[in-house]
């Protein structure tokens, strides 16, 4: 179930779900973590007056019930924004299948420092794909608190649209890569940890 017409918070503990064969709406009891508790609270406020909205989904994993949302991003900063970037370098993101490459340069173009995250095994066929979006997003994230502590205060992301279009025919790896790749989450995941590090990308 997606979208708030199915699934609406009632507030930071209970939610309702409407049933599908009588449209009778059915509540539960709904356990965020402790740090979360006041964003949910205060984005259950804001649905309720109608001043903002939320996608919620429910997933079904070994045996437990999980529920999803999808906040605006100006409500998740305001409770989880790091800090605000003051450096004056730039850092680069080469973002790959199995690696994540990061150069950090000055105004005038000078490598001040280099740095890259390997996790090869994530490209296996038999490596669970919901893990491996978790390890990439792990390293991003360690990568970008590096640039935050070492002076960056903007960071550039390649274009992962020119990394989808590629195609390496004679290479089943390459191709194998490149399919299990999720470009438009781990961007989205780049772009939303950069500003909450106060970074600008």
């Amino acid at each position: 179930m997606q979208g708030n017409r199915n699934v609406r918070l009632d507030d930071s503990s209970k939610v309702r779900i409407r049933y599908p064969y009588d449209k009778s709406w059915l509540s539960f009891r709904a356990r965020f973590g402790e740090n979360y508790v006041p964003l949910v609270k205060e984005l259950s406020e804001l649905a309720k007056s109608r001043k903002c909205s939320y996608g919620v989904r429910i997933v079904f994993r070994n045996g437990r019930i999980y529920l999803h949302l999808s906040v605006p991003v100006e409500l998740y900063l305001k409770y989880f924004r790091k800090g605000e970037a003051k450096g004056d370098l730039i850092a680069g993101f080469d973002l790959n299948s199995d690696r994540i490459n990061m150069v950090i340069v000055d105004k005038y173009g000078r490598v001040v420092d280099v740095r890259t995250a390997w996790f090869p095994e994530v490209t296996s066929p038999v490596y669970p794909r919901s893990k491996a979006r978790v390890v990439r997003l792990q390293a991003l994230v360690k990568l970008l608190n590096y640039a935050y502590h070492h002076g960056a205060s903007v960071v550039v992301f390649e274009d992962l649209d020119k990394i989808k279009r590629r195609r390496f025919t004679s290479s089943p790896t390459a191709n194998r890569k490149i399919a299990r790749f999720a470009k438009k989450q781990l961007l989205t995941h780049a772009v939303v940890m950069s500003l909450r590090y106060g970074l600008k990308p």
